[in-house]
């Protein structure tokens, strides 16, 4: 008489016992069904082993944002006399020249400072430089020096400064 063939036990996933799967984790070796699977460089893993952890460039500290606002205040008042400086000089020239140069310098040294990290944050920060040394210079000077290519130095300047610290 033959024996009735059995099927081999079901294997169920981990975290989901009501799935069947023949995935396992490569560390833990634990069954996980398509749900719980993270695929990392080295294999499949389950999402306990497998920890999606930022990307160094993107993991921004406070410490970090310390450092980019202690330069940023130095970048702004460096900014602001060479402005007025400037504006003694050249007259309403100086706001064209200024803040194209004070938005390269605030995010070039605001990127190397954090070591080349990138965030929102640091983006306003950048951007916040060149906007707050333009009308302080104003403010000390006289705002009718500002003409149109002013306005439009100071957004390009702005965008200089955001392009080095952008997402």
């Amino acid at each position: 008489m033959a024996e009735p063939q059995t099927d081999p036990p079901s294997i169920t996933c981990y975290w989901h016992p009501e799935v069947p799967t023949g995935l396992s984790c490569s560390q833990c070796r634990r069954p996980i069904c398509t749900q719980c699977l993270v695929q990392v460089p080295v294999g499949i893993r389950c999402r306990e082993c497998g920890r999606a952890q930022p990307l160094p460039t993107f993991d921004v500290r406070p410490a970090n944002y310390a450092r980019a606002a202690v330069v940023a205040a130095i970048v702004t008042v460096a900014g602001i006399v060479l402005t007025v400086l400037l504006a003694l000089f050249l007259g309403g020239l100086a706001f064209v020249i200024m803040p194209l140069g004070v938005g390269y310098v605030a995010g070039e040294l605001i990127s190397r400072v954090v070591n080349l990290k990138r965030s929102r944050g640091l983006m306003y920060i950048a951007g916040g430089v060149v906007v707050m040394t333009i009308l302080v210079s104003l403010f000390l000077l006289d705002f009718r020096l500002l003409g149109l290519w002013g306005i439009l130095a100071t957004v390009g300047g702005v965008l200089i400064a955001i392009a080095r610290v952008r997402l």
